[in-house]
């Protein structure tokens, strides 16, 4: 038998709650910059700081709800599916931290 490459990636709920998540994270973008304020690193930008700490909020929240709806973490179709919605999605969350720190 011939492997033809075929993944089978997120399910429709598990794409839809991590969208929901992202949008979410794009209307509360206050909440990470509010953070990256307090805890602001000595190297970097404020910018980039609050941009990682809600893209790694947002993917914890969906891996914990992924695993408490499915028992299981995802597999590597799943994650490389996570990662391609996130990948087009989250420059919706990089503007709204640009303009809650009044940078666009």
């Amino acid at each position: 038998m011939h492997s033809y490459g075929i993944t089978m990636g997120l399910a429709g709920s598990d794409r839809k709650e991590l969208e929901s998540l992202i949008k979410a994270a794009v209307h509360e973008a206050k909440t990470p910059v509010g953070l990256a304020r307090r805890m602001m690193p000595t190297q970097g930008n404020i910018e980039d700081f609050a941009y990682g700490l809600a893209s790694g909020m947002v993917i914890g929240n969906f891996i914990a709800l992924f695993q408490s709806r499915n028992g299981r973490q995802p597999d590597k179709d799943e994650i490389a599916d996570l990662f391609s919605i996130m990948m087009v999605r989250m420059p919706r969350l990089r503007m709204a931290i640009m303009k809650e720190l009044d940078l666009r």
